[in-house]
């Protein structure tokens, strides 16, 4: 375990920019539809995960690369914006920032290709120069938006350190053993939604207790503490040592699904760095994300921990009145 000094959340990964087209549908292999807006916004996993977790008040620290141009600039400053410390996204000389296409429809589903760009180029050094962020933070959070040897690096890093590790592992390659055993066997808590429990699990998942035996599999396999699963609109299960439970989600009206995931880690890591129980940690992080597809936009869409708190307090009072009567 971290020691009192260790109170920060440290995100390794991606940021990009998203050009963000939005349309009545999306298109069909061959087809051109008309669409509505076109924005640019602050994206990529790391980046979104790391701006929810200084949102809901955590010291954060960012470890990344970006380009020498303005998006960069756009990224750094949207990241410091919202409080993440940036001390250690650093620039490249050779490849440009990342940028992600993202098409939406009016249902608010998204479908992306990322071209991670710079982020791609993070290395082993980049890692080891932030080994003072690592030591200031009680939860290192990594994903699969750069290459998987330096997640691992940096998750073994953190557990030299006494850092839990937080693995949204997304997006997920077909299969589990794409994943090196020096990730796997530093993980505490595993993050992945329904897509990526069926492709690391070989698995189907239709539903809620189909998802909780791919959790218990994935568990078992790779000795994984906690693993948690999230379902979109089925809600969220979480497995640890008491067993499983299933959280459903909050009815919510959807305007986009980008970023929703990111803000449920964000919210989970940052409670989990501030000592916060998993239980009751799950309803704050599920509460981020039904907030954050009420919202277009990826840091835009993000809630301050004031604004979870006062969303779960409102709903959970609708709820005990309504089972008054």
């Amino acid at each position: 375990m971290g020691t009192d000094a260790q109170t920060g959340v440290c995100v390794v990964g991606s940021v990009h920019m998203d050009v963000v087209a939005t349309a009545d549908q999306l298109p069909g292999k061959g087809e051109s539809v008309v669409g509505h807006r076109v924005a640019l916004s602050p994206g990529g996993k790391a980046g979104n995960q790391a701006a929810q977790a200084a949102l809901n008040d955590a010291r954060t620290f960012f470890v990344g690369r970006v380009g020498r141009d303005h998006f960069g600039d756009q990224l750094r400053a949207a990241l410091a914006g919202v409080g993440v410390d940036t001390t250690y996204l650093t620039v490249d000389s050779q490849e440009a920032t990342g940028v992600s296409p993202v098409l939406t429809d009016a249902d608010g589903d998204y479908a992306s290709i990322i071209v991670p760009g710079a982020g791609q180029r993070l290395d082993l050094e980049d890692i080891d120069a932030a080994t003072d962020a690592f030591a200031q933070s009680a939860v290192l959070l990594i994903q699969l938006e750069i290459p998987v040897r330096i997640s691992a690096h940096a998750a073994q890093l953190a557990r030299s350190l006494g850092v839990r590790v937080i693995f949204n592992a997304s997006p997920a390659p077909i299969g589990a053993e794409a994943i090196p055993v020096a990730l796997w066997s530093a993980v505490d808590v595993l993050i992945i939604n329904g897509v990526e429990a069926e492709r690391l699990s070989g698995m189907s998942i239709a539903d809620v207790p189909a998802a909780v035996i791919a959790s218990q599999e994935l568990q078992q396999r790779f000795g994984i503490p906690t693993v948690i699963v999230t379902l979109g609109g089925r809600g969220v299960i979480a497995l640890d040592e008491r067993g499983a439970r299933h959280l459903p989600a909050w009815p919510v009206p959807v305007v986009e699904t980008i970023g929703a995931g990111d803000a449920f880690a964000g919210v989970l890591a940052s409670e989990s760095a501030r000592g916060c129980p998993l239980d009751e940690a799950l309803p704050l992080a599920n509460a981020a994300g039904a907030l954050a597809v009420t919202r277009p936009g990826a840091y835009v869409a993000l809630p301050t921990g004031g604004q979870i708190r006062a969303f779960l307090m409102e709903r959970q009072r609708a709820a005990s009145d309504s089972s008054a009567f």
